[in-house]
């Protein structure tokens, strides 16, 4: 079958490495303590200083100082970057969202989910849709679930991918839905996040044996077969049967894993 489609590429960062002076015989502990201490202001100094460039009126300057910033612990660091999502470049809000995805920290979910919804520009909505994969909290369902709705197809194709990430029931409905849509790359990729949730997608079984018996896309098919064996409702088996006749041999692949994990084979 072929691989599922990427997350949006992650951006290259500068690491920024602090060094502690390794413990010895002889070493105290005041000293061991202020070596660390040391370390915590040269970090602070540093978030301080991209913080400073996250306002330069270069806009690559500000890029390289969200790329630094995604590798610098703590809460400073996070806050700095969350007010970059406002900035008036797409592509620093789109670097800053990325970033706020890398370090996956909980508290920014509400931030981000909110620029999903507000952001004007949809390589940004993109980006964002991609960057809250990461995070499992019911902000995130909300702007995701919204997204599957967006007027461009790569934004709602973001959004599955993201609810693809892991189960969350409060989506099926809605990913239901998207077996119908105009994309067949969102069509693949809601037929994938509904497999991810097993039983709990019991009834979108109808919609998915569609999608594999009619659906002119052949990876929407393959998924679909695939998420029909992961839900295992025994209902799925005659269509499954048939596609494991098809001519494409990664759907035929597919069709078997799925009946052999339907019947516990």
């Amino acid at each position: 079958m072929q691989a599922r489609a990427h997350h949006v590429c992650c951006f290259t960062a500068l690491v920024v490495l602090f060094f502690v002076a390794p413990y010895a015989p002889g070493n105290t502990i005041s000293s061991d303590q202020g070596s660390h201490s040391e370390v915590s202001r040269q970090a602070d100094a540093e978030v301080s200083r991209l913080a400073n460039q996250l306002k330069s009126p270069d806009e690559e300057a500000r890029r390289d100082a969200a790329f630094q910033l995604t590798q610098l612990k703590g809460d400073a660091a996070s806050a700095a970057l969350v007010s970059a999502l406002t900035d008036p470049s797409p592509r620093v809000r789109a670097a800053v969202a990325a970033a706020l995805g890398e370090r996956a920290e909980q508290p920014v979910e509400s931030s981000l989910a909110s620029r999903l919804f507000a952001d004007k520009d949809k390589f940004v909505r993109k980006t964002i849709a991609y960057a809250l994969a990461r995070f499992s909290g019911s902000d995130r369902a909300a702007a995701l679930i919204s997204a599957l709705k967006d007027k461009d197809p790569e934004v709602r194709g973001a959004a599955a991918v993201s609810l693809g990430d892991h189960a969350d029931a409060s989506a099926v409905n809605a990913l239901s839905t998207c077996l119908s849509d105009k994309s067949p790359f969102v069509r693949a990729q809601a037929a994938h996040a509904l497999g991810m949730n097993k039983r709990d997608a019991m009834q979108t079984v109808p919609a998915l044996i569609n999608v594999l018996e009619k659906d002119s896309d052949e990876e929407a098919k393959r998924q679909a077969a695939t998420a029909l064996g992961q839900i295992g409702d025994r209902s799925s088996l005659s269509a499954l049967e048939r596609a494991r006749r098809d001519k494409d041999p990664y759907l035929v692949r597919a069709a078997i894993d799925a009946i052999r994990t339907i019947e516990g084979r």
